[in-house]
């Protein structure tokens, strides 16, 4: 048996940046379902990418412990509508004058 597949996994990863990547993705909700396939076919096999899914899995833990979660502020919330309201209508007459330009021209 070689050294790199002991104890049914393998301990060394020649893909590691990517499969890192992938379990990123995997664990904010991003991943392809390919991407979701693969990790759960290929990735239990993989010493380094267990470890490295379990360290990630608990740096995330720790963020969301220690982020502090707010709902914003009604003040916010109306300013944004109200500039994305404006941002709309001026996009809209940019369509029309557009529009016209072309039957014009």
């Amino acid at each position: 048996m070689s050294e790199d597949f002991k104890d049914g996994l393998k301990h060394h990863c020649e893909n590691h940046d990517r499969c890192m990547e992938m379990i990123q993705a995997v664990l904010d909700g991003s991943a392809t379902p390919e991407e979701m396939q693969h990790y759960k076919t290929e990735m239990k096999h993989c010493l380094p990418c267990i470890e490295g899914k379990e360290l990630q899995e608990e740096i995330k833990r720790a963020l969301n412990s220690k982020v502090e979660k707010k709902c914003c502020p009604e003040s916010t919330i109306s300013e944004l509508k109200s500039k994305l309201s404006i941002a709309s209508l001026t996009m809209l007459m940019l369509v029309c004058e557009i529009a016209l330009v072309n039957l014009y021209f």
